[in-house]
């Protein structure tokens, strides 16, 4: 159940990611909404089914039964954690988590970020294996009817999946710094 404040948390975290796409923006507000709405319910459905099938909600010990192999990588330039579709590879940039960390001054959060990491990328790796790719199962017509695609959809069931994952409760001025920390800091991407 997906309460009144994650709900928001959720729908505009998936705005300010989706705020700069262009195929995204030229979909109709109702359209906009009804596609987020989705795939946050989707990111929901599967963390509930990797909480039924493996009892368990740390995301590290459900990549090991999955076959994902987590790596520390000491940097990343930039980049905070990826996963390697062909390595079966959930990489963490140390450096990356250290800024990261760094950066938090609210305490409660500081030792979520390691899972919170390795939820997103768990995620993808689900995509790979069990699921498919999220973003695929919206394809948006065109004129002259080609279709498009829009990957960040992935993305944000990946944020809606590790918060259920791990019961992620952000108050709203928690929330309103983690998206400063992650949009409109030096590290940002």
């Amino acid at each position: 159940m997906i309460t009144e404040i994650e709900k928001r948390n959720l729908i505009s975290f998936a705005m300010l990611l989706l705020a700069k796409d262009k195929m995204y923006l030229n979909l109709s507000v109702d359209k906009r909404l009804e596609v987020v709405f989705d795939v946050i319910s989707l990111g929901y459905e599967i963390a509930d089914w990797v909480l039924s099938e493996f009892g368990d909600s740390d995301p590290r010990k459900i990549a090991l039964k999955l076959g994902a192999n987590i790596v520390g990588i000491d940097s990343g330039n930039f980049k905070r954690s990826e996963y390697r579709f062909k390595e079966k590879e959930i990489i963490i940039y140390r450096d990356a988590l250290d800024r990261l960390c760094s950066e938090i001054v609210i305490p409660e959060l500081a030792p979520k970020m390691l899972g919170l990491l390795v939820s997103l990328e768990l995620f993808h790796h689900l995509e790979k294996v069990k699921t498919g790719f999220i973003y695929k199962r919206y394809k948006f017509k065109r004129k002259f009817n080609f279709g498009f695609y829009i990957k960040s959809l992935s993305d944000i069931a990946a944020i809606a999946f590790a918060v259920k994952l791990l019961d992620i409760k952000f108050s709203p001025q928690v929330f309103n710094y983690l998206i400063y920390i992650m949009f409109m800091s030096d590290f940002k991407n």
